[in-house]
């Protein structure tokens, strides 16, 4: 097993009993607790009050294509926020 998958990306946690995978990610238990996850009622509600005509983008038609554009648009913020600390870290190695 590699280190990724025992130790918890946002506390360091290493206790293997204690560290879980959600969505590709080891998490510990207290770390999930604190994500503040949505439970189905909640979902649930979201979905009915969505309102299409308060959506920025014009294309999106219902709260699951809301949430997934919403995802599309986090991950590419996390690569350009990645790619200029790595960019940084090179270049400080260059220096």
């Amino acid at each position: 097993m590699n280190n990724s998958t025992t130790i918890c990306y946002k506390c360091q946690e290493t206790d293997k009993t204690k560290i879980s995978t959600l969505f590709g990610y080891s998490i510990c238990k207290p770390c999930i607790s604190n994500l503040g996850l949505l439970q189905d009622a909640t979902i649930k509600r979201h979905i009915t009050s969505f309102d299409p005509s308060l959506k920025k983008n014009l294309e999106t038609t219902s709260h699951k294509e809301a949430v997934s554009n919403r995802i599309i648009l986090l991950e590419r913020g996390y690569i350009s926020k990645k790619i200029k600390l790595l960019h940084i870290q090179k270049r400080l190695k260059e220096l």
